[in-house]
């Protein structure tokens, strides 16, 4: 312990301690009263009086209290410190880790509970030093030194309070933060706190328009503090440009198991008929059993037992890779005839449960319907007609365009895939769509006007579903072209010439696209109708969907409106209601699913009214701190220990220690004096 205003103290005490004991040295002056057998020591009295003002001390307890409270008073103006781990700091940043491995359990509360707890030990820390010589002789608190930035981060950040010295709004604010389920990254959190920490910019006169940057800041760097269980992914994408970090661990559970994967998909043949795919795995040290059950719309529909053994990967720092652990696959058939809410639970506790659940959003069965725009094709009928279809019309392109609300309403095909043969409509709408001899009108792709000749596949993805069993040898192409196509766009067949099939995905158009018309080819007489089957079964039920991925804690949810609606109406899985307002094209768009759960519209589109968000992330379930040094670029973070205390200054304490002595000196004195 040490003190602020030492000085002061010294100088009170020097001051009020003596007087104290002058007041008991001196002699009580007593009432005279004439007595005849004393006259004559009268004057002897008299002398003695003058000669020895004070008396001797004796043993009082009275004089021991209250030297006792002046030495708690001294000592409180002093203003005592308990020393703490946390230095001095002109400018601290503090991260604060609220993604959904911060959600386990360690013994009474979660990992983030005690990075908050951590937190506000750190901002009620700061400000409270005084500084220089001048405060050895003031009472007030010391001035304000640090600024205090404060930011929440999982796997998009948000400032939670901006650069501030007013450390005491920081504790209710730093209180507030929500847990999220979203994934560990960091780089939003850091490319905020840097925008923060930027050097203002100045005006040149003259040049009022064009801001410039100072060459040098004149603002110390930041020193950021990361609050966080080290479990931070994507580690090689991070730079730190300026000043240093500090990391405050949190937690130290390891056992937990979690649903790593689900996912559904409708018989082909038997649409009645739903199939689901799960994976468990398990991260702790040590084997479990456990079961799995399958809820269709809360009912139970079937429980499978499992037995995992224990997790022997190390934690290295690096990011888990997925099959790290045990896992095991599970499956299940269910006959589902209606659309319902499937839900998989694992019946076991362990301190993260988030993961022991996952949804999934079972359509309705049906038979698939495809669309054909052409001005006729015997080789697409025939490679048609064999496949279980609800119904495969073909229309012309004039009658698509002029008769467009037969085959698309609000603004999403009607039809479970287009095919566009030779022609490319004007507008695309929602929907799967297959492209031959065509380019969708996307941005980004771009047919080339020159006719090619002669192609031949020189390479293709075997092991994709579109082009199982299909053999593509001896392919060889009359007359195509060549096409421009955005980075995303994902080549299924390379060329001698460029991409001859890809696919490309943009928000809720998926297009299969095929540079090259079926009978400019020898295709149609070897495996056509095998592409064709892989075709509709991919881009209708469930590949595509599949391949886009589960909702994921943090996605943007696209809710399409009904015709007339201007307002919507989403309920959270927490039972909150969120009201969302359609745009001109008729979609609103929701994005704060930070929560694991199932999230519904009230009388929205049937079908796509509802929506299942999962954490499904080996990175996150696998919640056993890592060992291994952080590192930021070329940077080691370096590791501090726990905030040992969140009140410097205990002047208060020596206060109540003072108040309590005088009650107790007090009722000694009124006891006395009553007896």
């Amino acid at each position: 312990m040490s003190f602020l205003t030492p000085w002061v103290a010294a100088t009170i005490a020097a001051v009020v301690v003596p007087a104290l004991l002058i007041l008991y040295f001196l002699k009580l002056r007593r009432r005279e009263e004439r007595i005849a057998s004393t006259l004559l020591w009268k004057r002897a009295i008299k002398d003695l009086q003058v000669n020895a003002p004070f008396q001797r001390l004796r043993r009082n307890l009275l004089l021991l209290l209250q030297l006792l409270v002046i030495a708690a008073v001294v000592l409180a103006l002093a203003r005592p410190i308990v020393e703490t781990t946390v230095a001095a700091e002109d400018r601290v940043v503090l991260l604060i880790d609220r993604s959904a491995s911060m959600n386990a359990r360690e013994g009474e509360q979660t990992r983030l509970d005690e990075a908050k707890e951590q937190a506000i030990r750190l901002v009620r820390t700061l400000n409270q030093r005084a500084r220089g010589w001048r405060s050895f002789f003031r009472f007030e608190p010391a001035e304000a030194g640090t600024q205090v930035l404060v930011i929440a981060f999982a796997e998009h950040a948000s400032i939670v309070s901006p650069f501030t010295t007013n450390t005491s709004e920081l504790v209710d604010l730093i209180e507030k933060i929500e847990p999220t389920d979203g994934r560990t990254d960091m780089r939003e959190a850091l490319e905020l706190a840097e925008a923060y920490m930027a050097p203002p910019t100045r005006l040149t006169p003259g040049m009022e328009d064009t801001p410039q940057v100072t060459p040098q800041s004149a603002e110390v760097p930041a020193k950021l503090v990361l609050i966080s269980d080290g479990r931070v992914a994507n580690l090689d994408q991070l730079v730190l440009r300026s000043g240093t970090m500090e990391l405050v661990r949190i937690g130290s559970a390891r056992d937990n198991v979690g649903i790593t994967n689900f996912r559904h998909q409708r018989n082909y043949e038997r649409p009645e008929l739903l199939s689901l795919f799960l994976t468990v795995q398990n991260f702790g040290p040590d084997p479990v059993q456990a079961d799995v059950s399958v809820q269709v719309d809360g009912v139970l529909a079937g429980v499978r037992p499992i037995e995992l053994a224990g997790c022997t990967a190390s934690a290295d720092g690096a990011e888990a890779p997925a099959d790290a652990g045990s896992s095991a696959s599970l499956s299940f058939d269910i006959p589902l005839d209606r659309a319902a809410v499937v839900e998989a639970r694992l019946s076991r506790d362990d301190v993260f449960a988030v993961d022991n659940v996952a949804y999934t959003i079972a359509p309705p069965p049906r038979r698939m319907s495809v669309l054909t725009v052409t001005r006729r094709n015997l080789f697409l009928d025939s490679a048609l007609r064999p496949l279980p279809l609800a119904e495969y019309p073909f229309v012309t392109p004039e009658e698509y365009e002029t008769q467009r609300s037969r085959f698309v309403t609000d603004n999403r095909s009607n039809y479970d895939v287009v095919i566009f043969d030779k022609v490319a409509p004007n507008t695309l709408p929602g929907g799967s769509f297959f492209f031959i001899g065509a380019v969708p009108p996307l941005e980004g792709i771009s047919r080339h006007d020159e006719k090619l000749e002669w192609l031949v596949p020189i390479w293709w993805d075997e092991s994709h579903p579109l082009l199982r069993h299909v053999s593509l040898s001896g392919l060889f192409v009359y007359e195509g072209f060549a096409v421009d196509l955005p980075e995303q766009a994902e080549v299924l067949i390379e060329g001698s010439h460029g991409p001859m099939l890809a696919r490309y995905a943009a928000g809720d158009k998926h297009c299969l696209l095929l540079t090259f018309a079926v009978e400019r080819s020898n295709w149609w007489s070897s495996s056509f109708p095998a592409f064709m089957y892989n075709v509709v079964r991919y881009l209708g039920g469930g590949g595509a969907e599949a391949e886009e991925g589960p909702l994921r804690p943090g996605d943007t949810l696209q809710v399409p409106a009904p015709a007339g609606r201007d307002e919507l109406r989403l309920v959270r899985p927490d039972g909150r209601t969120v009201k969302l307002r359609p745009d001109a094209m008729g979609s609103a768009y929701y994005g704060h699913t930070d929560d694991v759960g199932v999230y519904r519209v009230e009388d929205g589109v049937a079908g796509r009214d509802t929506f299942a968000v999962n954490l499904e992330d080996s990175w996150e379930s696998g919640i056993a701190p890592p060992t291994a040094p952080l590192k930021i670029d070329t940077h080691e973070v370096v590791e501090v220990g726990a905030i040992t205390t969140a009140t410097p200054e205990v002047w208060r304490w020596f206060v109540g220690v003072a108040l309590a002595l005088v009650l107790i000196e007090w009722w000694i004195y009124n006891r006395r004096v009553m007896i």
